[in-house]
């Protein structure tokens, strides 16, 4: 993309890192720039395609009224040529023969305006799509712009040597001894709920199998069966 490629051709060579961070971002807002004027270069030149359509459908419809106009003529020369109308049909082939210079000439006119407006849409739809893909670059450059201030936030939070990651390191251990103590409070405090509640007498009775109902087993079915027989 010549836009880009004149850009960084501009940034490359010896400049320290504050240097090239400064030229980045005025690289970028360059380009944003270019792009913006370029949205403004096609809009104007959407307004004056507009321009040159309505040419060429306002000539079109001349065209088809100087075609009709010929077959109105045609027809009545035929009619006075079957009349004996010689006079009257002589000045209908006239009229037929200046009518069909005109049909000429604003053909001639209609072709001309099509082509230019069909070749300018091309030039139109090209440069959008150039811009779209300029777009597009803008973004992917952001993108890496914005990774890259991330990963030097990142480097300046994180510990610079072995003292700073030990002291980390110990208090994530005393955060998760704390954690730990709470669990037991927890558990500790449930425990005695349950104590008063008189849950663990009834857990004590269920072990025992007094109080509750044991399920039936395969043998004890059979033989139920058995005393039926």
């Amino acid at each position: 993309m010549s836009i880009l490629k004149s850009i960084f051709t501009a940034i490359r060579g010896g400049a320290s890192e504050v240097g090239e961070s400064i030229v980045d971002s005025q690289a970028m807002r360059i380009l944003e720039q270019e792009i913006r004027d370029s949205k403004d270069g096609i809009a104007k030149a959407k307004q004056s395609l507009a321009k040159l359509k309505a040419r060429e459908v306002g000539c079109s419809r001349q065209l088809k009224d100087l075609q009709d106009e010929e077959a109105e003529y045609t027809s009545k020369l035929k009619q006075c040529m079957a009349a004996d109308k010689a006079e009257l049909a002589a000045a209908c082939a006239e009229k037929i023969g200046e009518l069909r210079g005109d049909i000429a000439e604003k053909q001639s006119q209609v072709d001309q305006l099509s082509g230019e407006t069909s070749k300018l849409y091309k030039i139109i739809e090209q440069r959008q799509k150039n811009i779209e893909k300029n777009e597009g670059e803008v973004e992917k450059l952001q993108t890496v712009m914005e990774l890259s201030k991330t990963r030097s936030a990142m480097a300046s939070a994180m510990p610079t040597n072995d003292s700073s990651a030990k002291r980390v390191r110990t208090a994530m251990e005393r955060v998760q001894k704390k954690a730990g103590q709470q669990e037991d409070g927890m558990a500790a405090d449930q425990w005695m709920a349950d104590m008063e509640s008189g849950a663990d007498l009834d857990n004590q009775l269920a072990e025992a199998g007094i109080g509750s109902q044991s399920k039936s087993s395969a043998a004890d079915i059979m033989a139920e069966f058995a005393k039926d027989k």
